[in-house]
């Protein structure tokens, strides 16, 4: 098929120059994909980073990933043969995963059983409740949600878990942004251990009353800030400056009570923030209902503050992902490693497209408004038009354009 060979020849020309590298090259296992696969092959291993780019110079997959893990013998199988030695952790975030509303201008779906289109993601047809198949767009707006994400687990990792060496973050190629934690602090830590990181990141199953947030005497209690860590503290945070904002309708919505409560309760803010602050003890509302309204109230604060991280990324020491700065078969973007002091100004649509140059005709199928090197396309239904190659790459890895010719 004349489009994989005309983005395998581009792939291969960028290798030609590439120059990659991995820590612990020799420890890692390594697997490699072509077009509509990720992966196709796996165990394969490489000595030294000079290794790994003869491989990627000569045969330039669409393409390859490397273990979180480290092995004794990575080329072996099955797995048990390896001699697994501790692993990385990566943190994953997607923009799939965000509820974005960028996502009703470029994402579509359609009903595998009834056929029904509509704008948007679905996981379900409204018209039958059959499975609605979803074809994903990334834009700035969703990538910059994931990026507030990264932010957010640096902190976390930084100010509740002390875990601020061996921090790398690198774009995906596609969706999102990879942090990975390399150091002997998290090396060793087992699947149990990793999961609970996991949920604590996330606020899976978090118990108020073990962080202080409780009921006594019909009084509802919080720790002194003082004496607060991690989530207690963070918390306690939201709560301030929630009734410094004094927004009686976001609280009354996140405490699940009337406007009037609500309103009477700011008018009083000042005496809300002092007894919390001086007292351990959240000021009572008006009648019933107490103690449910300020667990709700924060209930409400932690699903909106906690982490959506892939879980199944983050926990699973047998994994492979994507190695840094090789190229992303389904875009054509460079999955990019970005130094932390430059991370808030990344561009990833624009400084991950590395292929220059332009005058390629192609046939589109059908693509949303896109942004891809520094510029805006389409939308495009059934047109030939002529792209830039790093939009015409972009189109053709993702199955939406033809070459002309």
């Amino acid at each position: 098929m004349q489009e994989e060979a005309f983005v395998a020849r581009h792939f291969k020309e960028f290798y030609s120059n590439a120059d990659v590298s991995v820590p612990s090259i020799s420890q890692r296992e390594f697997g490699v994909g072509d077009f509509g696969k990720k992966i196709s092959r796996r165990h394969l291993s490489f000595q030294s980073d000079s290794d790994l780019n003869f491989y990627l110079k000569q045969e330039a997959p669409l393409f390859i990933s490397y273990s979180l893990a480290y092995y004794e013998h990575p080329e072996r199988t099955p797995m048990a043969a390896k001699g697994f030695d501790g692993a990385d952790i990566v943190y994953e975030f997607d923009a799939d995963d965000l509820k974005t509303e960028c996502k009703q201008r470029h994402d579509n779906w359609v009903c595998v059983k009834c056929g029904e289109k509509g704008n948007g993601a679905l996981d379900n047809c409204p018209k039958c409740g059959s499975h609605a198949k979803v074809e994903q767009w990334f834009c700035p707006e969703c990538l910059d949600a994931t990026k507030d994400q990264m932010f957010t687990l640096i902190k976390f990792l930084e100010n509740d878990l002390q875990l601020n060496k061996g921090l790398s973050i690198n774009f995906s190629g596609n969706a999102g942004y990879h942090l990975h934690l390399r150091s002997d602090a998290v090396k060793d830590l087992s699947h149990s251990a990793r999961l609970e990181l996991l949920d604590y990141l996330t606020a899976s199953s978090l118990e108020l009353s073990s962080l202080g947030f409780y009921e006594s005497s019909k009084a509802f209690l919080c720790p002194l800030e003082k004496d607060a860590k991690g989530w207690g503290k963070r918390i306690l945070s939201m709560l301030s400056k929630l009734f410094e904002e004094g927004n009686a309708e976001k609280i009354a919505v996140l405490g699940g009570i009337s406007n009037a409560k609500s309103k009477e309760l700011v008018s009083n803010k000042d005496l809300v923030l002092k007894t919390m602050h001086e007292k351990g003890i959240l000021f009572s509302i008006p009648g019933r209902g107490n103690k449910k309204f300020w667990e709700s109230l924060i209930s409400n604060l932690v699903a909106s503050n906690a982490l959506d991280i892939d879980r199944q990324t983050s926990a699973d020491i047998r994994k492979i992902i994507r190695v840094p700065e090789t190229l992303h078969g389904g875009t054509g973007l460079l999955a990019s490693t970005i130094p932390l002091q430059k991370f808030k100004e990344f561009n990833p649509l624009k400084e991950t497209a590395v292929f220059n140059g332009g005058g390629v005709k192609v046939f589109i199928n059908k693509s949303p408004k896109f942004y891809v090197g520094g510029e805006w396309f389409g939308p495009f239904n059934e047109e030939e038009t002529e792209l830039p190659l790093n939009a015409a790459i972009y189109l053709i890895a993702k199955k939406r354009a033809e070459l002309v010719g």
